[in-house]
């Protein structure tokens, strides 16, 4: 087929009504009939109708057939050699579809079908109109040239199809229909509006239910506080009248005369820690346990929390309130006779970082009742006591900041009341062996080995990780932990290259490193702390004398930066990366603002740890069991934490019958001889 081409240039428009007007002269008033075809073909990925010309048929006749303008049509070569049997190509829209099926539904009679006529002298349109038996108002829609009624001879005009009955009939069906359209818009819009106002009703409804379920709480929150009230002053009255019958009544004559021989009238003691008692508000038995509705895999019993309007909770650590007079507070002191023997101060202000939560739980809506128990010694007698005279069984969760023997015991005692116990600083593994109710928040191996893998693949693609280690069995230390979980994770992952180094071949370290390019280590060697300062002050002066392709040294503990001889300028030069344990980084916005806080609070600056720990701790379980219920300890992996937190919290339960370990390490490097997050 030769190529098509559209003529649709103004000269060509021009030829053609030329072309058009002539031929129509030459045929007079003669009618020829164009028979629309409804066959198409796909030209240039464009649908069109395929029309054969036969004789007496003009470009222009066939486009009005199809419902189109003239210069729509498609044909081949030069519109003047059109003949019969020539194709021309009418594009497939709207108005072509709906002359075409037009066209398919009309009845072949003169009297529907358009005709052209050529105006004689004298012919006006209501004769015209009167012979074709169309409207006068329909020759001129169809005939939109026109400027007035009055025709000139010779002049070509459009004549529309006469109306038939048929064509009345389908009009009226067109309306009958387009009345059920809009009837059945009608009854639809109707149907939506009562929907609506269903919704609306259901709405109000909950709202009200809601209004009524918050008032009944406030109820029995004001019943709640009037019998705490009551029991206060009960309670108040027994002591003044105990204390009444102890102490010698003074009159206001032995007051003024200091010679009287009445005892004289002592000054009461004020207690300066509101926790030296159980509250009285405590619970006296435990919850029962709750009914779950989910599938978890902590296949425990697990009680319900003691109250739907409060949280009960428990802290145990050793305050030694008793020995406060006897430790000396003098700046001095502490340094000259270690941190050891001062240990209470860290105590207190683990406790103080709790009072901070507390105040934004309460911010929150969150109220909590805090019962604090002071254990300093480490017999199972004295744990036990202290476990029952404080009503520690009856607590939604406990904190305990103890150490591995206390804290062993205590772990026993919370298994057996199915009370879950939070260990904060514990980085050793056995906590959570074998008891589901132990929660561990240092970061586990598991997470913190995931943690660093993930910077080494990120950072350093393509590169090459040394793990260095030592195989010496005999020291107790988390270093074969770590190495077994290296290993396991590195060989499940297919995106990092590595060699596991014993360190007993340390000279050839060196030579190694410079035979390959982006080096990464980790070293995990961990033995007793003097081998430890030997191996880290070697370990960095042969890798600071690399300049060229410097290795990047990572930790699983910062304790390179705990050594006061270390020199800062080689873990800068290494890009030093390590796990932080409660690192209070002064330029995180969150970490300042607790920081001035707590300045403004207590006029000292916060221990890097212990603070801000508690702060977290409080504030992530409190909130967890406000909003979530006894329903958390089956699924905490679903609680987002909440805002405000320091340090980052993911709790996964460590094996089928261990407690939670938490899965997110908090990783730094070193740059500008800062600490800042490395992930």
């Amino acid at each position: 087929m030769s190529r098509i081409t559209a003529k649709k240039t103004l000269c060509v428009c021009a030829l053609l009504m030329s072309f058009f007007v002539g031929m129509a002269s030459a045929q007079g008033t003669k009618t020829v009939a164009v028979k629309v075809s409804n066959q198409t073909q796909i030209l240039n990925n464009k649908e069109y109708y395929v029309h054969i010309v036969e004789q007496g048929q003009t470009v222009f006749s066939i486009a009005r057939a199809y419902g189109l303008k003239y210069y729509d049509a498609v044909i081949k070569t030069d519109i003047h050699l059109m003949k019969v049997g020539d194709t021309v190509w009418l594009p497939k829209n709207e108005q072509s579809v709906a002359a075409v099926m037009a066209n398919a539904n009309a009845v072949a009679s003169p009297s529907n079908r358009v005709h052209y006529i050529k105006i004689e002298a004298g012919q006006t349109l209501y004769g015209l109109s009167r012979e074709y038996g169309v409207t006068v108002d329909q020759i001129i829609d169809a005939n939109p040239e026109l400027r007035t009624e009055q025709l000139k001879a010779g002049q070509m005009l459009k004549i529309p199809p006469k109306v038939t009955e048929n064509g009345e009939r389908k009009t009226e069906n067109v309306a009958r229909e387009a009345e059920a359209q809009r009837q059945a818009e009608q009854k639809a819009r109707e149907e939506q509006a009562r929907a609506e106002a269903q919704r609306q009703a259901e709405q109000k409804a909950r709202e009200e239910r809601a209004r009524i379920e918050a008032q009944r709480q406030a109820e029995q929150k004001a019943r709640e506080e009037q019998a705490r009230a009551e029991a206060a002053k009960k309670q108040a009255a027994e002591n003044a009248k105990r204390d009444a019958a102890v102490q010698p009544t003074v009159s206001v004559e032995n007051i003024d005369n200091p010679d009287a021989s009445a005892a004289p009238m002592r000054r009461p003691v004020v207690n300066p820690y509101p926790f030296a008692e159980v509250p009285q508000e405590f619970p006296l038995t435990q919850a029962p346990y709750y009914n779950f509705s989910t599938v978890s895999s902590f296949n425990y019993q697990v009680r319900d929390r003691q109250n739907v309007s409060r949280l009960f909770v428990t802290v145990i650590m050793p305050l030694n309130l008793s020995r406060m007079n006897e430790i000396s507070t003098s700046k001095f002191d502490i340094e000259q006779r270690g941190k050891k023997e001062y240990k209470v101060f860290e105590f207190i202000q683990f406790y103080e970082g709790i009072l901070m939560a507390l105040e934004e739980l309460q911010n929150n809506g969150v109220d909590v009742v805090l019962n604090v128990v002071d254990l300093t010694s480490d017999k199972d007698e004295d744990v036990v006591a202290a476990f029952n005279s404080h009503n520690v069984a009856n607590s939604d969760f406990v904190v305990a900041l103890l150490v591995k023997k206390p804290f062993a015991k205590l772990a026993e005692l919370a298994k057996q009341h199915q009370v879950f116990v939070i260990n904060p600083f514990s980085s050793r593994v056995e906590v959570v062996k074998d008891n589901p109710y132990v929660v561990k928040c240092m970061p586990s191996i598991e997470g913190t080995v995931k943690g660093m893998l993930d910077i080494v693949a990120k950072r350093h693609r393509g590169g090459n990780l040394y793990v260095l280690h030592s195989n010496n069995k005999s020291a107790a230390t988390d270093e074969k932990e770590f190495h077994d979980e290296l290993q396991r994770q590195l060989e499940a992952r297919k995106d990092i290259k590595y060699t596991f180094f014993d360190w007993s071949a340390n000279a050839k370290l060196v030579p190694t490193l410079k035979t390959t390019n982006d080096n990464v280590i980790i070293s995990i060697f961990d033995q007793d702390k003097n081998k430890n300062t030997v191996y880290s002050t070697t370990l960095l002066n042969r890798l600071s004398a690399i300049n060229k392709n410097v290795p990047e040294l990572m930790t699983t503990t910062n304790y390179l930066t705990e050594y006061p001889n270390v020199d800062f300028e080689q873990l800068q030069h290494l890009n030093y990366t390590t796990v932080t344990m409660g690192y209070l980084d002064y330029n995180n916005l969150k970490h300042k603002k607790f920081i001035d806080t707590y300045k403004d609070k207590f006029r000292t600056e916060p221990n890097t740890l212990y603070a801000g720990v508690a702060h977290d701790i409080m504030l992530y379980f409190c909130t967890a069991l406000w909003t979530q219920g006894a329903e958390f300890w089956r699924n905490p992996q679903k609680f987002k934490a909440p805002n405000g937190m320091l340090f980052p919290f993911g709790f996964r339960q460590s094996s089928s019958t261990g407690g939670y370990e938490n899965q997110l390490p908090d990783i730094y490097r070193m740059s500008n001889f800062k600490l800042i997050p490395a992930n």
